[in-house]
């Protein structure tokens, strides 16, 4: 945690509590009171006796900046909880009920944001009178549409995760879940902006006291301190920059601090951000460029693909070494449990890489072209064209505020430039083939409009609108049923055959894999532990990884209440990798030797079988059911 925060962070936070203590404790520290005159020489510049020096009247700076933190720092504090304690009950409601009460809650709340925030304040506090009372009380009010607002948002991200409705499916009251399950959670964010409104309060404050209109003299505020050193700063400079420098470094120091709360609030709080570094991977030999006679009949030849993430915790290895070919016509399936890289690889492939913390090595040939050696915008010119992708979730693939048409028309009029029209017809004839009903009446429609299954079909059809030469199917059939699973399946396949593409296809189901796949990949902690024809690789299977996921996959023939074979243990840390094999503390055959050596990919009695184990034979002696592949 310490190293996550920061140095800024911690500096930041020591100079709030070293001014708040002082704050606290300026009655009891060793200063002269705040209204004593001819403490020192009037004027004077800062000295042993008087660190800030003094003013006009001998005042000791010190003493007044110590006391009036008291008034600046007390508005701070005040304001914001009094935003708070009337803003998000506000926001919470809002967020949570929804409908009417959301619309009056936010239509009075955008009302509210549309008065000029310092206008109003000096016109409240002017009417009323300058006291410290109003300007926490105005300022306060001032914060609670802001307060409203940012509830409200934390509070629609959380009130549909599924422990809030699972909260609702065990009978919870409203009271009990708005409690117990949604402001616990919306404190978070709301802990980091208070930091920030601390800092807009403080300086709110300060331009109000400068206009005189805060607590009157002798009561010092740091606002007031300017205004009161602008007569005598020609001679006495000390006066206004003492002041006005404790107020710039306690503003700054609320705002770091508020900062580094409100990221340690997102996902990247788990330490797998990026840092702002990046790079390409420079450990291992180079990898070897391919000869005419390789990249003959290949299409796509991938060579020791790495991509490594710097992160706070380490070097995330999320593909560590990876080599593959495809040729046209043929499926090679990537396969592995969730957090085995295949999703990483395939954006490896694509390109499609956050640009900041990211080494990269390693070669993506399309055809003998490297692809890793083309800029933003010689890559652009692939994608689309020659690398095409199908992702998992249709729903957030599409964009939910434009029509279908226009999201399969784009890439159509940008690749290839065809007119409106014509782009028109050929987005018909597109959805036409991947099975929708009434294409043209579909193009008019929003993707929440259509079924999973249909907009799982709209996001195949962009993919192959302008003729790609390698489809990458990532995970295409999640969160669909079995009947529509196999007919996208189907619909894929046809597409591949009938225009004689190559298709990557990335599963965790075995079952689909034997099936539809030409060759398998078998992924581990990045690595490639077992590669092969999809017959050879389930039918002799080599890899202890590989026989644990044939174990665990549903096979209609067990008894009713069959318990599903688990692989025990979890996936390694990919930033604190085992030594040795990565599957060691997990493997049953594991012995000293795969604690302490990574096993090299071998090549096995059928060609191109290849895998990563010591002890291959411990596999073939076991009696394990394949997976039948003759039904593809």
């Amino acid at each position: 945690m310490p190293r996550r925060l920061g140095r800024g962070f911690w500096i930041s936070a020591a100079w709030i509590a070293l001014v708040l203590a002082a704050a606290l404790a300026a009655d009891v520290l060793p200063l002269p009171r705040y209204d004593a005159t001819l403490a020192g020489p009037p004027q004077a510049g800062p000295s042993p006796a008087h660190p800030f020096g003094t003013d006009g009247l001998g005042r000791d700076m010190l003493s007044r900046v110590v006391y009036g933190a008291r008034v600046s720092l007390g508005v701070g504090v005040g304001a914001v909880l009094l935003g708070l304690l009337v803003g998000a009950p506000l926001g919470i409601v809002a967020g949570y009920r929804g409908r009417a009460t959301d619309a009056v809650i936010m239509a009075v709340n955008d009302i509210a944001l549309a008065f000029p925030a310092l206008v109003f304040a000096l016109a409240v506090v002017a009417f009323a009178g300058a006291s410290l009372t109003n300007v926490l009380i105005v300022l306060g009010v001032l914060g609670v549409p802001a307060w409203t607002r940012l509830i409200r948002g934390a509070t629609l991200s959380f009130s549909g995760r599924e422990f809030v409705l699972a909260a609702r499916a065990l009978g919870a009251r409203d009271r009990r879940i708005l409690l117990r399950e949604i402001t616990p959670n919306v404190a978070v964010p709301a802990a980091s902006y208070a930091f920030v409104g601390m800092a807009i309060a403080v300086v709110a404050e300060g331009s109000l006291a400068f206009l005189g209109l805060s607590v009157q003299a002798p009561t010092p505020t740091w606002g007031g301190l300017i205004n009161e050193g602008r007569a005598v700063m020609d001679g006495a400079p000390h006066v206004v920059l003492a002041p006005s420098l404790v107020m710039f470094l306690t503003v700054l120091s609320f705002n770091v601090v508020g900062d580094r709360l409100r990221a340690l609030t997102d996902v990247r709080q788990s330490g797998l951000e990026p840092a702002r570094r990046g790079g390409a991977i420079t450990e291992g030999p180079p990898a070897a460029e391919g000869t005419a006679e390789e990249e003959e009949g290949v299409l796509l030849r991938v060579r020791d693909l790495r991509t490594h993430f710097v992160t706070g915790r380490g070097v995330v290895r999320a593909v560590d070494g990876v080599s593959f070919t495809l040729e046209r016509g043929r499926t090679l399936a990537v396969v592995g449990e969730s957090g085995s890289g295949k999703t990483m690889l395939i954006r490896s492939v694509l390109g499609l890489l956050p640009g900041a913390g990211v080494l990269r090595g390693g070669q993506v040939r399309l055809e003998g072209r490297d692809l890793t050696t083309l800029s933003p915008k010689e890559l652009r010119g692939v994608l689309g064209t020659r690398l095409a992708a199908v992702f998992q979730d249709p729903m957030t693939a599409l964009n939910p505020v434009r029509t279908v048409g226009t999201q399969v028309m784009e890439p159509l009029r940008v690749h290839l430039g065809l007119s409106r029209r014509r782009a028109r017809a050929a987005a018909v004839e597109l959805l036409a083939s991947v099975g929708i009903p009434e294409p043209a009446r579909a193009l008019r429609r929003y993707p929440h409009q259509l079924s999973g299954g249909m907009r799982q079909r709209v996001t195949i059809a962009m993919a192959l609108s302008c003729g790609p030469d390698v489809l990458f199917a990532d995970e295409p059939t999640t969160a669909l049923d079995v009947t529509v699973q196999d007919q996208v399946l189907r619909l894929i396949h046809r597409q591949r055959e009938e225009r004689d593409m190559a298709m990557v296809l990335v599963s965790h189901d075995l079952a689909v894999v034997a099936r539809w796949a030409d060759e398998v990949v078998v992924m581990y902690a990045g690595r490639v532990v077992e590669r092969g024809p999809a017959e050879a690789l389930f039918e002799r299977t080599r890899m202890p990884y590989t026989e644990a996921l044939l174990k665990a996959v549903p096979r209609l023939t067990d008894p009713a209440h069959h318990p599903l074979h688990l692989i025990p243990g979890r996936p390694p840390d990919l930033a604190a990798l085992p030594p040795g094999c990565a599957f060691h503390p997990r493997c049953p055959y594991a012995r000293e030797r795969c604690a302490a050596e990574a096993p090299p990919l071998a090549e096995a009695e059928t060609p191109g079988h290849l895998y990563a184990c010591w002890y291959p034979e411990r596999v073939e002696n076991t009696r394990t059911e394949r997976v039948d592949t003759r039904g593809r």
